[in-house]
């Protein structure tokens, strides 16, 4: 408990600093860009190895974010229909099923800018309070960036260490004739979870892949062939001669003195393994062709760690590259098409609903409406009530904990605390009802300062309610979205990336030309769809759970065979050598074709 108040101090306090600074230099109107921004910066500090270039694409859109709102501010029309078409941009853009939330703090930003409108006049002030913002918060980020000195090289550099590792004691066993342990789903799995690991920073680099990230990702591609030509030679342990085994153990003492961190030097496991290939051989000319072709890939791969350090990707290339990621998913069959229509249903309806009120009570927080509905709303009609039920608690914590707050906090320093207790808070995120009750803090305080407590308590109470019915409305009426469909988009998602792979590595072998960058960049989404889908495995019924691992498993056997041609592509191996890859693809559409994804619609539907 303690570190996490420790880790959340600097945040509190460039929170703290950003909304009084900003408030002195351009009012009231603009303070609450401190709040937008704090939530941008742990963002940033958290994603490690982003690129300046991309990060600065990022703090951009938050300068787009500042002028939308100032623009749909300016007339009641514009705040309606405006911000749903916001909404739904941001949600398309944004976001995806790995990080359904990604919109969240641009979203927020919108919306916290409408409580305290602007005229046209007052623009050119709003965007230099956000330039002021982003300038403010770049300083903050990249130094504490440097305070945490965390490195993405170190941290790739654990996952190949596990990799190695694994791979290591599975020779060891290998050699000693016990396959029990063996099981190459290990390191593809510890491939997935990479792969996991860098999609926040991939996201936000246009979906394309770092030469950092290409780097250690083309590693564990090597890893998994090793770890794939272990489980094929377990098949055959009882054949083994002397000298094969002690092939498999020098080989495994290679691996481990990485893995342990014996060997600490990129450059002294490349010696280490080049030595092993000059004095080892194996008796039959197939095996040692593989293994030696496997081995030297992997030493081409490390003699790359140049390419470890560099954390660029093409601008315009990444734009291109999410463009056509959306206009391959663009249906109303996907999850979050459906969410994004809802969502800008929800904000826009929730803004109509405030103008209407604002009429009739004199108070200038109507957006407490949209604002509540965007709080509540999820992706999936089961987490959208859940989130329901736990906001709505915490707004009655909140309330009671404020009525204790106006009676022993003084008015001078009762902002302040709010702002500091509340949002210390949140930032430890002991969940969303506590969340709730901190932001209702926030919105009372707000509220009170223009009316009395009684009035404020009944205007929060009908603002909270209005949001509420207008996402159940929504939520029960408009483009239900629901996991079992979001699999059965996943599964053609799936299908068309392992086309694409496929496609893709005919042409390279066609040409003779070693792995390219897309070739690697279709092998990690191939990864990163299995991954989802065994997420979205967990939370379905056990006859859908069933038929996705048999999918999983017939695509774990596709990237087995899609990275041995990609590997094998560096080598002197006859195009002879992949054909097998059109068997497995064979096995892969039958198990795609078999899925019962007209079966998961309608369960869907059903339920």
């Amino acid at each position: 408990m303690g570190k996490r108040i420790l880790d959340v101090v600097p945040y509190v306090i460039f929170l703290v600093a950003l909304f009084f600074v900003e408030y002195n230099l351009f009012g009231v109107e603009d303070a609450l860009l401190g709040i937008v921004f704090q939530s941008f910066a742990r963002t940033m500090v958290e994603t490690v190895g982003l690129s300046f270039v991309n990060y600065l694409k990022h703090a951009f859109l938050f300068f787009l974010m500042s002028l939308c709102a100032s623009i749909a501010g300016l007339h009641p029309a514009l705040l309606v229909f405006g911000s749903a078409l916001y909404m739904f941009g941001i949600t398309l853009l944004n976001s995806d099923p790995y990080l359904p939330r990604n919109f969240f703090m641009l979203g927020m930003g919108f919306l916290l800018l409408e409580i305290y409108p602007i005229g046209v006049q007052e623009i050119p002030i709003r965007l230099g309070a956000t330039i002021f913002a982003i300038a403010c918060t770049t300083a903050f980020i990249y130094a504490m960036k440097a305070v945490k000195q965390e490195s993405a090289i170190a941290r790739d550099r654990k996952f190949v260490m596990r990799a190695f590792d694994d791979i290591g004691f599975q020779l060891i066993d290998l050699s000693h004739g016990n396959t029990i342990d063996i099981d190459s789903h290990r390191v593809y799995k510890i491939t997935q979870e990479y792969c996991n690991t860098e999609y926040a920073a991939t996201f936000r680099q246009g979906g394309l892949l770092s030469g950092r990230q290409r780097y250690t990702f083309s590693l564990l591609v090597c890893a998994e062939q090793v770890a794939d030509m272990i489980q094929a030679a377990s098949r055959n342990v009882k054949t083994m001669d002397e000298k094969e085994q002690m092939y498999l153990l020098d080989l495994s003492e290679v691996f481990l003195a990485f893995g342990k961190g014996r060997i600490l030097q990129v450059r002294a496991m490349i010696d280490a393994l080049e030595g092993f290939l000059e004095t080892h051989r194996l008796e039959e000319y197939e095996h040692d062709t593989t293994w030696r072709a496997t081995l030297e890939a992997l030493v081409r791969t490390l003699r790359e760690n140049v390419a470890s350090r560099n954390n660029n990707t093409p601008l315009w290339k990444g734009l291109k590259y999410r463009a056509k990621f959306i206009g391959d998913n663009f249906s109303h069959k996907n999850p979050q098409v459906r969410f994004a229509i809802q969502l800008s249903v929800v904000v826009g309806i929730g803004f109509a609903i405030a103008e209407i009120m604002s009429a009739h009570f004199d108070t200038r927080f109507g957006v407490w409406i949209p604002l509540t509905s965007f709080l509540m709303l999820n992706t999936y009609r089961d987490e959208t009530i859940k989130m329901m039920g736990k906001q709505t608690l915490g707004m009655f914590i909140g309330i009671v904990v404020f009525v204790g707050v106006i009676h022993f906090i003084p008015l001078e320093i009762r902002l302040f605390f709010v702002l500091v207790m509340g949002y210390t808070v949140i930032l430890l995120n002991f969940g969303p009802a506590v969340s709730m009750a901190a932001g209702t803090q926030l919105a009372l305080t707000a509220l009170y300062s223009t009316m009395s407590l009684g009035d404020t308590l009944f205007i929060r109470l009908l603002f909270v309610l209005c949001g509420t019915l207008v996402v159940l409305t929504i939520v029960f009426v408009l483009l239900q979205a629901r996991r079992n469909l979001t699999i059965s988009h996943k599964v053609q998602e799936m299908e068309r990336v392992d086309e694409r792979l496929l496609a893709q590595i005919r042409r390279d072998i066609d040409r003779g030309t070693a792995v390219n960058d897309r070739t690697l960049q279709l092998l990690y989404y191939l990864h990163m769809n299995a991954f989802m889908l065994n997420s979205l495995a967990k939370r379905t019924d056990k006859i859908i759970a069933g038929e996705l691992h048999h999918l999983a498993e017939a695509n774990f056997h596709f990237a087995m065979d899609a990275g041995h041609a990609v590997v094998f592509l560096y080598s002197d191996i006859k195009n002879e050598r992949f054909d097998h890859l059109d068997g497995t693809t064979e096995k892969l559409r039958i198990k795609i074709d078999d899925m019962p994804v007209d079966e998961v619609q309608t369960h869907a539907e059903e339920q």
